[in-house]
């Protein structure tokens, strides 16, 4: 057998190997002696290991591991604290004026998006009347009752004369108020 190791005789004596695997083991066992003291060994260690009796932990040790295994990974305790805490209520305030903004931005251009809808409903109810199936002609009417539906909200459409300098600062201030909310939101308060 090529490169034999003691992983193979670990899984030989768990009876997990499988059936050539197992035959290969067995082969290699017959003609190496040193491989048969190995396999005693073991088999010597496992049943002096299942006959020790189970005892309970005097100490938790739960605590010193986790600890340990903080200080050897900083970055995900920090991500397991930012997860495991809850927000402050001004975050939360923060990130719903950030939604009502969009939301606002949104409302202003929803006529444009409108057009782009109806104008791929023609092109998709012109597509799907070419090819004349039945079965399309029911996906054609679902699709122009569901673009019915997006249609029948009707917001106000609101016009603010701005020149182009004004929206590019009004689009830059929305900007870094989102990024310091997000700064706010996805750090640890723990940290400083």
């Amino acid at each position: 057998m090529q490169e034999f190791n003691e992983d193979y005789l670990q899984e030989y004596l768990d009876g997990t190997l499988d059936e050539d695997s197992r035959r290969a083991v067995e082969a290699h066992l017959a003609t190496s002696p040193a491989a048969r003291a190995q396999l005693a060994e073991m088999e010597t260690l496992f049943a002096g290991l299942e006959a020790l009796p189970e005892m309970p932990l005097a100490v938790d040790l739960s605590a010193g591991v986790v600890t340990r295994i903080r200080q050897e990974t900083p970055a995900l305790s920090r991500v397991e604290v930012a997860v495991s805490t809850s927000l402050p209520r001004w975050l939360w305030l923060l990130l719903l004026s950030q939604i009502v903004g969009a939301v606002f931005l949104l409302g202003n251009r929803w006529s444009l998006l409108l057009d782009g809808l109806v104008n791929g409903r023609q092109l998709a109810a012109d597509w799907l009347s070419s090819i004349q199936l039945p079965s399309l002609t029911l996906i054609a009417q679902l699709w122009a009752n569901f673009t019915e539906l997006l249609q029948t909200p009707t917001l106000p459409n609101l016009s603010i004369d701005l020149p182009t300098s004004q929206w590019g600062l009004l689009l830059a201030l929305a900007l870094i108020i989102w990024l310091a909310g997000n700064q706010l939101l996805f750090t640890d308060s723990a940290e400083g």
